[in-house]
């Protein structure tokens, strides 16, 4: 029998900066061979109050310009974006990094019935063809439509809430080559991933505001059943924002 190495949540150097995490990053290769699925970056703006959305889950401004040069620096370090169908409903983002020194990332979309519009912003990218991962036995003629519009629809396994189950889609980004994957949500995403333990570092803007609008942990799936404890954490300024760097800690199962 092979003896696999044991799953840690990411290298233990400390990863506090956009330096430290290039510096991770350069071995993620070699951490998808051996776990068999990307680093996982997790990495969100909210409100003092924890909200990342308006009440009527309205886009709203929460990171300053300087959190958002890091925030591009990220997407520019990792080698996939994801997020949810919901967030591109409700933002219509391009999800590319400004910053012309690093990479584009792979824009990836949780896309269960491929609602993606053909004129999405990410779409229409010259650049870059985003993977929209959905359910087995959609209809080929939207399957043909997104793809002549510029997407690339992606069948992934569903889990048995009928939504894409996370651990069928890290083998396939895996088997796509995808070293390194940037979360950045909505709220059902980032729950989804807490929840399913896979997040290996989260990178946290916290805007000095209270909105009192959409919660970043779903209250649905999270169900007062997710717990966190996060560790390593360093917090730096950046504009009138906190930024906080830190690891998920797990909890024994």
């Amino acid at each position: 029998m092979t003896n696999r190495p044991a799953l840690r949540s990411a290298p233990r150097e400390a990863i506090r900066s956009l330096e430290d995490l290039e510096r991770c990053l350069a071995a993620a290769a070699a951490f998808r061979s051996a776990h068999r699925r990307p680093f996982v970056v997790l990495s969100y703006a909210q409100s003092v109050d924890g909200s990342i959305a308006g009440p009527n889950r309205e886009r709203i401004q929460l990171s300053s310009p300087e959190s958002m040069r890091l925030t591009h620096g990220i997407r520019s370090l990792c080698e996939g974006i994801l997020v949810g169908i919901g967030t591109v409903l409700a933002d219509d983002p391009r999800l590319a990094a400004f910053d012309g020194a690093g990479r584009q990332p792979r824009p990836v979309v949780l896309d269960t019935r491929l609602r993606t519009p053909l004129a999405a912003r990410l779409v229409q990218r010259p650049d870059t063809r985003p993977w929209l991962i959905h359910r087995h036995h959609l209809p080929d003629a939207r399957i043909r439509q997104l793809r002549e519009a510029g997407a690339t629809p992606m069948p992934c396994t569903p889990g048995p809430d009928g939504r894409i189950d996370l651990s069928a889609l890290m083998q396939l980004l895996c088997k796509h080559g995808i070293n390194s994957l940037m979360v950045e949500g909505g709220a059902r995403v980032i729950t989804s991933f807490l929840r399913c333990r896979l997040a290996d570092l989260l990178v946290v803007t916290v805007s000095p505001q209270f909105v009192g609008g959409l919660p970043v942990l779903d209250p649905a799936d999270a169900a007062g059943a997710l717990r966190v404890r996060l560790q390593e954490a360093a917090y730096h300024p950046s504009g009138p924002d906190v930024i906080v760097w830190t690891r998920p800690q797990w909890e024994p199962q």
